[in-house]
Protein backbone atom coordinates (compact mmCIF):
# COMPACT_ATOMS: atom_id res chain seq x y z
CA UNK A 1 0.00 0.00 0.00
CA UNK A 2 1.33 3.43 -0.88
CA UNK A 3 0.07 6.81 0.30
CA UNK A 4 0.85 10.31 -0.83
CA UNK A 5 3.54 12.15 1.09
CA UNK A 6 2.22 13.61 4.35
CA UNK A 7 4.55 16.49 5.08
CA UNK A 8 3.25 17.10 8.61
CA UNK A 9 4.44 13.65 9.67
CA UNK A 10 2.36 11.70 12.12
CA UNK A 11 0.16 12.73 15.01
CA UNK A 12 2.81 11.60 17.48
CA UNK A 13 5.29 14.12 16.10
CA UNK A 14 2.66 16.86 16.34
CA UNK A 15 1.93 15.89 19.95
CA UNK A 16 5.66 16.11 20.71
CA UNK A 17 5.77 19.58 19.17
CA UNK A 18 2.56 21.06 20.62
CA UNK A 19 2.05 18.86 23.71
CA UNK A 20 -1.68 19.71 23.82
CA UNK A 21 -4.06 20.42 20.98
CA UNK A 22 -6.64 23.15 20.96
CA UNK A 23 -10.08 21.64 21.45
CA UNK A 24 -11.19 22.70 17.94
CA UNK A 25 -8.17 21.02 16.34
CA UNK A 26 -8.68 17.85 18.37
CA UNK A 27 -12.37 17.84 17.43
CA UNK A 28 -11.55 18.16 13.71
CA UNK A 29 -8.91 15.41 13.77
CA UNK A 30 -11.02 13.01 15.81
CA UNK A 31 -14.01 13.57 13.49
CA UNK A 32 -11.85 12.58 10.51
CA UNK A 33 -10.54 9.59 12.45
CA UNK A 34 -14.07 8.45 13.29
CA UNK A 35 -15.06 8.68 9.62
CA UNK A 36 -12.00 6.68 8.58
CA UNK A 37 -12.61 3.92 11.11
CA UNK A 38 -16.32 3.89 10.23
CA UNK A 39 -15.36 3.32 6.58
CA UNK A 40 -13.03 0.45 7.52
CA UNK A 41 -15.68 -1.14 9.74
CA UNK A 42 -18.26 -0.96 6.93
CA UNK A 43 -15.85 -3.03 4.83
CA UNK A 44 -15.37 -5.61 7.59
CA UNK A 45 -11.92 -4.38 8.65
CA UNK A 46 -10.69 -3.97 12.23
CA UNK A 47 -7.68 -1.65 12.45
CA UNK A 48 -6.52 -2.87 15.90
CA UNK A 49 -3.44 -0.63 16.20
CA UNK A 50 -4.80 2.88 16.38
CA UNK A 51 -2.22 5.20 17.95
CA UNK A 52 -0.76 8.61 17.06
CA UNK A 53 2.20 7.04 15.22
CA UNK A 54 -0.22 5.42 12.76
CA UNK A 55 -2.13 8.61 11.98
CA UNK A 56 -0.41 10.68 9.28
CA UNK A 57 -1.23 14.36 8.70
CA UNK A 58 -1.05 15.86 5.21
CA UNK A 59 -0.17 19.44 4.21
CA UNK A 60 -3.82 20.52 4.56
CA UNK A 61 -4.18 19.05 8.06
CA UNK A 62 -6.21 16.01 6.99
CA UNK A 63 -5.36 12.57 8.33
CA UNK A 64 -4.44 9.29 6.70
CA UNK A 65 -4.33 5.95 8.48
CA UNK A 66 -1.09 4.04 8.07
CA UNK A 67 0.35 0.67 9.10
CA UNK A 68 -2.34 -1.92 8.48
CA UNK A 69 0.00 -4.68 9.66
CA UNK A 70 -2.28 -5.70 12.55
CA UNK A 71 -5.58 -5.11 10.72
CA UNK A 72 -8.00 -8.00 10.47
CA UNK A 73 -10.42 -8.36 7.58
CA UNK A 74 -13.67 -10.25 7.59
CA UNK A 75 -16.54 -10.19 5.15
CA UNK A 76 -18.01 -6.83 4.23
CA UNK A 77 -20.98 -5.95 6.43
CA UNK A 78 -20.24 -8.81 8.84
CA UNK A 79 -19.03 -8.29 12.40
CA UNK A 80 -15.78 -10.05 13.18
CA UNK A 81 -13.97 -10.87 16.39
CA UNK A 82 -10.18 -11.02 16.40
CA UNK A 83 -8.63 -13.29 19.02
CA UNK A 84 -4.91 -12.56 18.65
CA UNK A 85 -3.26 -10.40 21.31
CA UNK A 86 -1.62 -7.45 19.58
CA UNK A 87 -1.27 -3.69 19.61
CA UNK A 88 0.54 -1.00 21.53
CA UNK A 89 0.30 -1.37 25.32
CA UNK A 90 -1.02 2.11 26.21
CA UNK A 91 -3.78 1.84 23.57
CA UNK A 92 -5.08 -1.68 24.16
CA UNK A 93 -8.79 -2.07 24.72
CA UNK A 94 -9.87 -3.77 27.97
CA UNK A 95 -11.24 -6.79 26.10
CA UNK A 96 -7.81 -7.30 24.53
CA UNK A 97 -6.16 -7.29 27.95
CA UNK A 98 -8.77 -9.76 29.21
CA UNK A 99 -8.06 -11.94 26.15
CA UNK A 100 -11.76 -11.95 25.23
CA UNK A 101 -11.19 -11.07 21.58
CA UNK A 102 -11.69 -7.68 19.98
CA UNK A 103 -14.51 -6.37 17.80
CA UNK A 104 -15.21 -2.91 16.40
CA UNK A 105 -15.47 -1.69 19.98
CA UNK A 106 -11.69 -2.10 20.33
CA UNK A 107 -11.11 0.47 17.57
CA UNK A 108 -13.69 2.78 19.15
CA UNK A 109 -11.87 2.52 22.49
CA UNK A 110 -8.59 3.42 20.78
CA UNK A 111 -10.23 6.49 19.19
CA UNK A 112 -11.10 7.62 22.72
CA UNK A 113 -7.52 7.07 23.89
CA UNK A 114 -6.16 9.13 20.98
CA UNK A 115 -8.61 11.96 21.73
CA UNK A 116 -7.67 11.88 25.41
CA UNK A 117 -3.98 12.09 24.52
CA UNK A 118 -4.59 15.07 22.21
CA UNK A 119 -6.32 16.95 25.04
CA UNK A 120 -4.21 15.84 28.03
CA UNK A 121 -0.85 14.95 26.38
CA UNK A 122 -0.63 11.40 27.75
CA UNK A 123 -2.80 8.29 27.29
CA UNK A 124 -5.34 7.75 30.10
CA UNK A 125 -3.67 4.66 31.54
CA UNK A 126 0.05 5.12 31.07
CA UNK A 127 3.04 3.73 32.92
CA UNK A 128 6.59 2.99 31.70
CA UNK A 129 6.31 -0.42 33.37
CA UNK A 130 4.16 -2.55 31.06
CA UNK A 131 3.12 -4.93 33.87
CA UNK A 132 1.76 -2.00 35.90
CA UNK A 133 0.19 -0.52 32.76
CA UNK A 134 -1.69 -3.76 32.06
Amino acid sequence: MALEYCENGDLSQMLDEYSLFDEKVAKFLIAELILGIKCLHSKGILFRDLKPENILVDSMGHIRLADFGLAKQGKEGQDIKAQSFCGSPAYLAPEMLKKEGVTKSGDVYQIGVVLYEMLVSIPPYYNDNVKILY
